[in-house]
């Protein structure tokens, strides 16, 4: 028979009292207790304050959990049906509440892309409502006008560490475009290094030489996952299920994708590891259209969505809780 030893390398450790600070994964007996523990880590999505404005189809971004940005959209109607108002304002996450920025977006849109971070940000493209190759420069306060995107393009995704560097790729002209640009503070160049899937809707994480694209539509929900170099993107594993439109947060190696459409408006999510995806909890609410940010696969937030017609505000946060289990015969 295997033992312990055989598959983690090392004996069962015999202690009178738990670890401080014990690992994920890591096992030992109490024999004060006379019982054998180990460590997991368990994720879990808790409720945040909501965003002040309802929206969905809007464009943000975050390298960490308590400094997320959100801008544009398009926002509740009266009756929960079209047409529903295009939106400029301009939202900041802090850690523990909502605030609304003084600078709005010099060109209200739906389905523009955002990258970098809460005070150093580029939104591009987008549908205003007609589809745009506009791009804005944020500095925590207030959007300037840069020059515009080479490719017009709306429902297209982005990756970047700050306004002066970063990429957006895919999208839709029509028809969808794999096409990527590179944005060097001045200037967008497109990239020789196209999606190997064209589609949109596809979530993007990262930086400008180390992206991950995932999901999206092709038209059909898609499961593609995709790295960027800085020159080319590789196909890597597939997600669990096709998804559009998620909330996301993270690196290139270490991402999460929430909520989006399947083939309905749904509450799950996953997470990246650098090889492959894992489902990990669902999100109390159900939505599309949904948008975020993190550091990386252990925290990140998301907020605002669509479940039918109805634009939402809720935020959920997702973090992993380190819980100690006893382990018993059965």
């Amino acid at each position: 028979m295997t033992t312990f030893k055989e598959i983690r390398g090392n004996l069962i450790k015999s202690t009178s009292t738990d670890p401080a600070n014990p690992q994920e994964g890591q096992i030992w007996y109490n024999s004060t207790s006379q019982v054998l523990k180990g460590e997991e880590i368990l994720g879990a999505w808790s409720s945040a304050p909501s965003l002040n404005t309802a929206r969905f189809t809007s464009g943000g971004t975050g390298k960490t959990q308590n400094a997320v940005l959100v801008a544009g959209g398009l926002g509740a109607s009266p009756t929960n049906t079209p047409p529903f108002p295009i939106l400029s304002a301009t939202e900041e996450w802090d850690g523990a509440s909502w605030t609304t920025s003084p600078g709005s977006l010099n060109t209200a849109r739906r389905n523009i892309t955002l990258f970098g971070t809460q005070t150093s940000a580029i939104g591009a493209g987008g549908g205003a409502p007609s589809y745009t190759n506009a791009s804005e420069s944020y500095d925590g306060s207030t959007w300037t006008n840069t020059p515009s995107l080479n490719t017009t393009r709306s429902l297209l995704s982005g990756a970047g560490g700050t306004n002066t560097s970063g990429l957006v790729f895919g999208g839709f002209l029509p028809p969808t475009t794999a096409a990527t640009e590179e944005w060097n503070g001045s200037t967008w160049t497109t990239s020789p290094g196209s999606l190997n899937t064209a589609r949109f809707n596809l979530g993007g994480v990262g930086v400008q030489t180390a992206a991950l694209g995932f999901g999206g539509s092709d038209p059909a929900q898609s499961t593609h996952t995709e790295s960027y170099d800085g020159s080319t993107w590789t196909t890597l594993s597939a997600m669990p299920t096709g998804t559009g439109e998620q909330g996301v947060g993270g690196t290139q190696t270490s991402a999460i994708g929430a909520g989006g459409y399947t083939t309905v408006y749904s509450a799950g999510s996953y997470s990246w590891d650098g090889t492959s995806w894992s489902d990990i909890a669902n999100l109390a609410t159900a939505r599309a259209g949904l948008k975020g940010g993190g550091s990386n696969n252990t925290n990140a937030i998301v907020a605002g969505g669509q479940t039918g017609a109805a634009a939402v505000a809720d935020s959920e946060e997702f973090n992993y809780t380190p819980v100690t289990r006893t382990f018993t015969t059965s």
